[in-house]
């Protein structure tokens, strides 16, 4: 693990870093927090661009839905194609066609938006009774009637996934927000089961699937993301170049386990830009 100022230099990794083509970025915690795009975002994104290299948004936070994303990022001044903004709804239905085939209807805790999603991929959301399944996802509208018919069909034995394992979303305000990982274990403490699948990050599987589409291997991508759990230990298990940034949830204090540690620590993307000048302009 190697931390960073803004004088830092590449070190042992700099071959590597010049392998990269293409960057994911986590989105709540790394490009803005809760409304506030940072500052450094959008000269960061320009020198990708400039640079050459791709690079594509990935979040758990499915309280919105692709569409509502590449609006929102727009209002920001941020030109994205849908196909750029993978979350961990996408995972989910991947996990859904594959491991439970048989799985059609399904009662979901979630967002409208979220259930616009899994609609678009085909599958029906029911309001009440019988469905083949359950989805949890991060539900800002959760009530405790729904609470209730989700822990029943739990307790029932149906297949049960949960979207992303964030037991908190990002926020500037002097408030919690509970995500998907609280309400599941919540679901626990109801039912005495665990999610059979938990579908987005730090699952490797939806990292992968942005390095099928854009023909990578692991060596030419660069994953950058606030949280070691979620963001840092799917870099590990992807094998991808993990960079920590310290404008979200993550602390330079934070214990730090095998098997999440970050190749790089910054304070914020700026010195991640500088950096990627570094590696293009020095010789190897």
């Amino acid at each position: 693990m190697l931390g960073v100022s803004k004088t830092s230099s590449l070190g042992p990794n700099q071959e590597r870093w010049k392998r990269v083509r293409h960057v994911v970025l986590d989105m709540d915690g790394t490009i803005y927090l809760g409304g506030r795009l940072f500052a450094e975002t959008l000269p960061f994104l320009a020198t990708l661009e400039e640079l050459g290299i791709s690079w594509d948004f990935l979040t758990n936070n499915n309280s919105k839905s692709r569409a509502d994303y590449v609006e929102s990022l727009g209002l920001m001044g941020i030109v994205v194609k849908a196909e750029q903004v993978v979350i961990s709804t996408d995972a989910c239905v991947a996990t859904l066609r594959g491991d439970f085939p048989e799985v059609r209807k399904i009662f979901v805790l979630g967002t409208s938006g979220m259930k616009k999603d899994l609609e678009d991929a085909g599958f029906e959301v029911v309001a009440e009774d019988g469905c083949d399944g359950v989805v949890v996802g991060y539900d800002t509208s959760l009530n405790y009637h729904h609470l209730c018919r989700a822990a029943y069909w739990i307790g029932q034995g149906k297949p049960y996934l949960a979207t992303h394992p964030d037991l908190v979303c990002p926020t500037e305000m002097e408030t919690i927000l509970p995500d998907c990982g609280a309400i599941c274990t919540l679901l626990e403490a109801a039912t005495g089961r665990t999610p059979d699948r938990v579908s987005g990050k730090p699952n490797p599987a939806i990292l992968e699937t942005i390095l099928d589409r854009r023909g990578l291997d692991a060596g030419e991508v660069m994953m950058v993301g606030d949280r070691i759990y979620t963001d840092m230990r799917m870099a590990r298990e992807a094998g991808v170049l993990g960079v920590l940034t310290l404008t979200g949830e993550a602390t330079r204090e934070e214990f730090i386990d095998p098997v999440s540690t970050p190749d790089l620590i910054i304070n914020d993307l700026g010195e991640l830009e500088a950096l990627l000048r570094s590696s293009r302009s020095t010789p190897l």
